[in-house]
């Protein structure tokens, strides 16, 4: 009984964990300022996805039911309805490619 007792909060004290570690796109679009060059993580599904082959560039949006954020990934762009997380740095008023993206997540160390 005790055994099952403690199982049962350990699962419970890592999903917290994990759940508390995520931010809401929902946050971050609210209140853009407040992430500006802040890391972050967050999880949805691809639901956009834009490559430009000549510049070597890429970008993907991701949803996670609370709102979209477009991300500059640190290496390939994932597949359309992958669901995925993602760390990286919130930057506002961003442009690639002659587009405007005004809020985007930088995954990991990439430099623009």
């Amino acid at each position: 009984m005790k055994k099952t007792l403690l199982g049962t909060m350990i699962i419970f004290f890592f999903s917290l964990l994990f759940c508390a570690a995520h931010t809401r796109i929902a946050d971050i679009r609210q209140a853009p300022r407040k992430f500006h060059d802040q890391t972050v993580t967050v999880s949805g599904t691809i639901c956009n996805v834009i490559t430009l082959p000549v510049l070597d560039v890429g970008i993907f949006q991701i949803d996670d039911g609370t709102g979209k954020i477009w991300v500059k990934p640190k290496h390939e762009v994932p597949f359309m309805n992958e669901h995925i997380s993602v760390t990286g740095t919130i930057k506002v008023g961003i442009s690639i490619g002659g587009k405007d993206f005004g809020l985007i997540l930088i995954e990991g160390d990439n430099e623009f």
